[in-house]
């Protein structure tokens, strides 16, 4: 249902576009110098695929056919190349570039200029120029210009059709959007419309005149983006040709057929500019944007981690016996956030393995004895947002361990395990001492244990439950995974 939907609609654009295109033939009966149909082939296969290639080939034949309705062979090898080169530079594009049809990079704008417009051009232009040939409609002394005015053609309506049916026909990053007034819309009608009936009025006494829309169209572009500049494009150039075969306007020398070669030089001039300005254009904003977001970013992590060292500062003295043991707290505590910020640096600030971040962490407090630390796990990530808060639990651990717990003894033994929940939305982790002081009761609340159950509960979003069993401390704590 949805392929027969398809076919249908992309027939009838073809159609529709190829009927009047074919009214202002340049060369012969099969040749114009705008030729729309070759972008809604392409536009249509790159955003819905070879599924739509059937649809084409048949609005290919029935235009040709209807030209010369006795020469059925002749409309059937035309068609067949005005299918092939849409058909392959489409899935070139998609499939090996990888287009982003809002032509909204530069290498896009850039790979549909050369494959899209170049590469359909000359497919389509070389089967058609040699079925002329060889069925009599074209005389060997006339195939270089039949070639070359069927490339220009085809070029002209892919850069004037087909940018505009990509780019409104797909879905516009979001990042690129502007709010945008009533009235600036309004402005941005109206000045295209003046600019286009005084090029038409005026137009043969000024023929540079048309040439001043890159003005206009990198206002809008500016504004709007690749949608709207397409749009503002295809305006002027459709008003242009026209006005052109009506007789009227900057292209209008001594006849039809030489103002028609001139509006495609205006075609040819300004297109591909506004294509590659518009891609110009966009990668600007969206590398503006990531700059305010990493900014906004980096603003957010510096005053958070501020704000940790005022809180450390502030409670690292609860309990301390003297300056010393408050110093040795908090400047141990600073180098638990140094190294995590240092290990995060490494990996770009974006997702680290967990067993990356326990050795990150109590590296600094694993002795030379053997099996001094043992830790292992299942494979697992964390988001960079989890990494801080996890390495600040494992400090705080280490260092009570290494003051009151197993480190403090030779003998003691600490084994970090962690491994995912059941449903595989979480990771459980089991902090065991061994080897160390016996532990006779629960000793008082400080600002350590406090520290390392807010940080689990708070900041990662997850449960704790602490164990002072007689053998050694136990800690499991389960963090949801991002």
């Amino acid at each position: 249902m949805r392929a027969g939907l398809l076919n249908a609609v992309v027939f009838g654009a073809y159609a529709v576009t190829g009927w009047l295109g074919l009214r202002f033939p340049y060369y012969g009966e099969q040749v114009t110098l705008v030729w729309a149909p070759a972008a809604i082939a392409l536009a249509a296969v790159v955003l819905a695929g070879p599924i739509v290639v059937p649809g084409i080939g048949l609005a290919a034949f029935a235009v040709n056919f209807f030209v010369a309705p006795s020469r059925p062979a002749l409309a059937a090898t035309i068609a067949v190349g005005n299918t092939l080169g849409p058909a392959i530079a489409g899935l070139l594009l998609v499939r090996v570039h990888a287009l982003r049809p809002q032509l909204d990079r530069v290498r896009d704008a850039l790979a549909y200029l050369g494959v899209g417009v170049l590469g359909t051009s000359a497919i389509t232009a070389t089967v058609g120029s040699l079925s002329l040939y060889a069925f009599g409609d074209t005389p060997r002394s006339d195939l270089s210009m039949a070639w070359a005015v069927w490339v220009g053609g085809d070029a002209a309506g892919l850069l004037i059709v087909g940018p505009l049916v990509l780019t409104w026909l797909s879905r516009p990053d979001p990042i690129l959007a502007r709010p945008i007034t009533v009235a600036e819309k309004t402005a941005m009608v109206l000045v295209v419309a003046v600019f286009t009936m005084i090029s038409l009025t005026y137009g043969e006494r000024a023929p540079s005149l048309p040439y001043g829309f890159g003005l206009i169209c990198f206002w809008i572009l500016s504004r709007v983006g690749p949608s709207g500049g397409a749009l503002a494009l295809a305006a002027v150039t459709i008003s242009m040709v026209i006005g052109t075969a009506l007789g009227i306007g900057p292209f209008v020398v001594q006849s039809p057929q030489a103002g028609m070669l001139s509006l495609w030089l205006f075609v040819a001039a300004v297109g591909p500019l506004s294509v590659t300005v518009s891609a110009v254009v966009a990668e600007r904003d969206r590398a503006l944007h990531h700059q305010r977001r990493l900014l906004a970013e980096l603003d957010h992590r510096v005053k958070n981690t501020l704000a940790t060292v005022v809180a450390l500062a502030e409670r690292s003295g609860d309990g301390a016996a003297g300056i010393d043991d408050y110093r040795e707290r908090f400047v141990g505590r600073m180098r638990g956030i140094a190294r995590t910020h240092e290990g995060m640096a490494r990996s770009d600030w974006s997702a680290m393995n967990v067993a990356g971040v326990v050795a990150m962490t109590l590296a600094p407090f694993d002795g030379d004895g053997p099996r001094h630390l043992l830790a292992s796990g299942d494979a697992a990530s964390l988001a960079a947002r989890e990494i801080g808060p996890l390495t600040m639990v494992l400090h705080e651990l280490a260092t009570n361990a290494v003051k009151y717990g197993a480190w403090s003894s030779p003998e003691g033994r600490v084994a970090v395990k962690w491994e995912r929940s059941a449903a595989g939305d979480a990771l459980c982790f089991t902090w065991q001492e061994s080897g160390g002081p016996q532990v006779n009761a629960k000793p008082p609340r400080g600002y350590g244990l406090g520290l390392i159950e807010g940080l689990v509960v708070q900041e990662l979003g997850g449960r704790a439950e602490l164990d002072f069993a007689a053998t050694g401390l136990v800690y499991r704590f389960e963090i949801p995974l991002s």
